[in-house]
């Protein structure tokens, strides 16, 4: 194992990964790493002893597989933090809680990827086969597999001031491994703010080229976190949902030029906008140069968006 690369990686990961729930739970998390070290054969089982919860995915192009585990207590926290609820206290995950973890697992697991593939100065990679494991001891031989030979990992703890604090485990797949210099790549450094023509590029498409000394103050305005550039330029699918109606097969099979079905939305009801599915805020249907547009007038919270994947 190259320490000084597994070292880069690992430490990229949770780096990404703390600042996607940065701007999730308006909080500043400081993560710290153990050192890191190489996946010996059955030491899987160790790990998900005192951490079963897993988030693993692959990433496209055969660059291997990342994962990340909690305890089964941390994870819930976590869970009713970003659902603002309180957790279980069980010793379970309940079924809300696993489709919150669900829903971030995707966009956290992709920050660090995202992270790292800026570091090393490549394209951005999409992740695929993402899946969270509630109950990972059951399934330590088939998280090895996953993770494949060469592994690496290394145990954090993570503190989020007046958000969640706990310890996890951090983990990366040789193939992420051998794509890391043998020491930290050049350029800014680390929580370095951004300069005016760095903001500018980013904030552009938010209502014109910033003029020079307001680029602060515009991602003040929009609400962006210092350390969310690395993932502004992640394609989502915004759809605007007019409303929606169950229907039989037959019903369905009848329709043809002139039918008309009711759906269950009223004429004065705001239209709903959906980000990859997930309900995120409702608006007025407006006509932009003789196109439809949509005026957003509500941002949903938290609760209501979690509330949606039910």
């Amino acid at each position: 194992m190259e320490s000084a690369a597994a070292k880069i990686v690992l430490q990229g990961m949770l780096d990404g990964v703390f600042s996607v729930f940065d701007a999730l739970l308006g909080c500043t998390f400081k993560t710290k790493p153990e050192a890191p070290e190489a996946l010996a054969e059955g030491q899987i089982e160790a790990l998900l002893a005192d951490n079963p919860v897993v988030l693993r995915a692959r990433i496209q192009n055969g660059l291997g597989a990342v994962a990340f585990l909690l305890p089964t207590e941390g994870a819930a926290t976590f869970a009713a933090a970003i659902s603002e609820g309180e957790p279980a206290g069980d010793g379970t995950l309940s079924d809300k809680e696993k489709a919150t973890l669900t829903e971030v697992l995707e966009p956290a697991l992709g920050g660090g990827v995202t992270n790292l593939m800026e570091r090393f100065g490549r394209n951005v990679e999409q992740l695929e086969d993402s899946a969270l494991l509630p109950n990972g001891r059951d399934n330590a031989q088939e998280v090895a597999v996953y993770l494949g030979f060469g592994a690496v990992f290394a145990r954090f703890s993570y503190d989020g001031g007046e958000g969640p604090s706990g310890t996890g485990v951090v983990l990366a797949g040789q193939e992420l491994v051998d794509l890391a210099p043998a020491e930290e790549p050049g350029g800014a450094a680390e929580g370095a703010a951004l300069s005016e023509a760095e903001m500018g590029d980013i904030l552009g498409d938010f209502g014109g080229t910033p003029q020079k000394g307001t680029a602060p103050a515009l991602a003040s305005s929009v609400g962006i976190p210092g350390n969310m550039e690395m993932v502004l330029d992640i394609r989502l699918v915004a759809t605007a949902r007019l409303g929606r109606v169950e229907m039989p097969i037959g019903d369905i099979l009848s329709l043809g030029p002139g039918s008309i079905f009711e759906i269950d939305q009223l004429v004065d009801e705001a239209i709903e906008l959906l980000i990859n599915g997930k309900l995120v805020a409702r608006g007025d249907v407006v006509v932009v140069d003789e196109k439809f547009g949509l005026r957003i007038t509500e941002i949903v919270s938290q609760r209501e968006r979690i509330e949606s994947l039910r």
